[in-house]
């Protein structure tokens, strides 16, 4: 597979939505230089002081919400898709098996999900020790001494990097038969059910993100988070890899 994964891998790298959507990993230092940012983080304390997890878990919270960025992954899904279907381009393919095609692209595409995940924490790790270690408010630890609060940034940190994957997948099979506007906005309505999820008395359970605060034990909310999203996960995959290997180009 890997003579398919890598020319693929790297001409997808090359999109300028990719570099769009890598370039959103910047954002908890460009947040931590707002000081709107910081009144808010101090709101949040409620007299504690914050520790690097805590903080990191704000950072993907605030800017899994901001949109932007499932927006442009979305997109980039779509013209690796719907956009070289219909454009031609899966023509030069024509000779390789379309099951190992399908797979180079989704995991090209979670693995450029990791590259974003891993400067999300990088960058929040920088502008924590920088920007933000002279506030009255930081901690300087790694991790907070409660370990309910561990816990909880764990769990929210995971959920939503499942989502980001799910989503990756669940554009992937809608792209292989419409347009880019209906499989990003799919891509999108997605990310905002899983966002009101939580608040939802039965409908929590049925999404990575309602397993997030909800009293649980650690291991068995994490355990039923993982089955959940194994579901959508299993499910999308194999429906995307269904459709893509009747599509005749």
């Amino acid at each position: 597979m890997k003579h398919v994964f890598t020319p693929i891998y790297k001409s997808i790298l090359k999109r300028r939505e990719i570099a769009a959507f890598l370039f959103c990993s910047l954002y908890p230092l460009l947040a931590s230089a707002v000081s709107l940012f910081q009144s808010g983080l101090k709101g949040m304390t409620h007299g504690r002081k914050l520790s690097f997890l805590e903080y990191w878990s704000i950072n993907v919270q605030t800017q899994w919400q901001l949109a932007i960025p499932i927006l442009l992954l979305a997109y980039a899904v779509t013209t690796v898709f719907y956009t070289e279907i219909h454009s031609g381009i899966l023509f030069l393919y024509k000779d390789l098996d379309k099951k190992l095609i399908f797979k180079a692209k989704v995991w090209s595409l979670i693995k450029i999900l990791g590259i974003f995940t891993g400067l999300t924490f990088l960058v929040s790790l920088l502008s924590y020790y920088t920007l933000m270690l002279s506030q009255t408010y930081i901690s300087g630890h790694l991790f907070p001494d409660n370990w309910s609060i561990i816990q909880m940034s764990l769990l929210t940190i995971l959920s939503r990097l499942i989502i980001y994957v799910i989503v990756i997948l669940l554009v992937s099979v809608l792209s292989s038969r419409y347009n880019n506007s209906i499989s990003v906005l799919a891509g999108l309505f997605f990310m905002l059910l899983a966002n009101v999820a939580p608040q939802l008395p039965l409908g929590r359970y049925f999404f990575p993100t309602g397993y997030v605060g909800t009293g649980m034990h650690f291991l068995f909310a994490l355990i039923l988070m993982c089955l959940v999203s194994s579901v959508y996960i299993v499910a999308a995959y194999a429906l995307g890899l269904k459709k893509f290997e009747q599509i005749e180009f």
